[in-house]
């Protein structure tokens, strides 16, 4: 096989596998949203003033300021990148998911090419924007 060979096949492999992750893509991003989904739920009984809104692959989530004023804190849960990552960004968070195929042959999400459960991932993103005085500790 000459190198042009073994390149069109390696652009072809990367075809497809981008291809599987698009395919399982909105089903992570919307176990990932039930997940986070639970926290705010479990939050929200403990007094913390949440809500929720977005489209739906770009969820944002609200936290209000303890003043009269009305302001909020608030971070965005976005499915970006061709469907191939899933971001959280905003006030207090700035978090990037990759989804990718491991070893098992399932889509899953990575950290740092690391994988990473929906749980692991729903609580990363939500501990700095909930307990940010808890962070670098």
């Amino acid at each position: 096989m000459t190198w042009i060979e073994s390149r069109i096949a390696d652009l072809n492999a990367l075809q497809e596998r981008n291809a599987v992750i698009r395919q399982h893509a909105v089903l992570i991003y919307d176990t990932l949203w039930a997940a986070v989904m639970e926290h705010i739920e479990e939050a929200k009984k403990r007094d913390f003033a949440l809500s929720t809104n977005g489209a739906l692959q770009k969820r944002i989530v609200k936290l209000a300021k303890q003043n009269l004023s009305g302001d909020h804190f608030e971070f965005e849960l976005a499915l970006v990148d061709s469907k191939t990552r899933i971001r959280a960004q905003g006030d207090r968070v700035n978090f990037m998911l990759d989804l990718d195929v491991c070893q098992d042959g399932v889509v899953c999400l990575k950290v740092d090419r690391e994988p990473i459960s929906v749980e692991q991932a729903a609580t990363r993103i939500l501990d700095p924007f909930l307990f940010p005085q808890l962070q670098n500790r």
